[in-house]
């Protein structure tokens, strides 16, 4: 037990995580056909020209998540409707065909390195306007819109996924590859942290409340945080 309890001890955080930890606080930014409809989660069937803001400013955004102390922003990049707002390559479902024809993605990630702060975002693998979702091709349509918020968009200090997985327009559900989202992550954006339900970097606090416990370093049994790293050297078993 005691070799355990100094396992345990021993833990520490990756140089990534000890900077996600240090920025205390960051915004984030839900803002898409839902904001329209003023529904939670979208049906997937909205029409894009739903979307049509008439006095977007992502400046604004910045210069309000700055006077709050924060220090980046978390942009919906897509939800569970499917909705793009950037004009994805891969789907008509997107700003490309709303009224504004604007990236937002570009828009907001411009507007947080003007104000000084990082930027991320949230991709959400359900998908409920994709014909392709319950299906292996999904994951080659998901990971092809993950590599366009990669690379087109500069630094990105976080990506933010979650385990949402109800069914798309044929009636399945999908088998996400996370090894293989995280691996795309790992190649385009190195210093970038990556929340998941069950790591690798961030956790999941276990609770809505919007408080946590004041630290801890994935401190809990392998079998939830399945996909983080190890973060003790090897240790006696005994």
């Amino acid at each position: 037990m005691i070799s355990f309890l100094k396992e345990a001890a021993g833990v520490k955080p990756s140089q990534k995580q000890l900077e996600w930890f240090d920025m205390e606080m960051y915004a984030f930014i839900h803002f898409g056909p839902n904001t329209f409809t003023d529904r939670e989660w979208g049906q997937g069937t909205e029409e894009e020209s739903v979307f049509a803001p008439e006095k977007l400013d992502c400046d604004q955004w910045v210069e309000a998540i700055k006077e709050a102390g924060m220090k980046g922003m978390v942009l919906t990049a897509k939800h569970h409707d499917g909705f793009c707002l950037w004009p994805s390559k891969y789907t008509e479902h997107s700003v490309k065909n709303s009224p504004i024809k604007r990236d937002v993605v570009r828009e907001a990630a411009e507007a947080c390195r003007r104000g000084g702060i990082k930027f991320g975002f949230y991709l959400s693998p359900w998908d409920r306007n994709s014909k392709l979702y319950g299906t292996p091709a999904y994951n080659d349509y998901f990971c092809n819109q993950l590599t366009e918020l990669l690379t087109e968009y500069g630094e990105i200090f976080y990506v933010w996924f979650d385990n949402a997985c109800g069914e798309g327009p044929n009636g399945k559900k999908q088998e996400y590859d996370f090894p293989r989202y995280f691996e795309l992550i790992r190649k385009y954006q190195p210093n970038a942290v990556i929340f998941n339900d069950f790591g690798p970097d961030i956790r999941w606090c276990g609770n809505e409340a919007g408080a946590a416990r004041h630290a801890e370093w994935s401190v809990v049994p392998s079998e939830l945080c399945y996909y983080s790293a190890v973060q003790t050297g090897p240790g006696p078993m005994a």
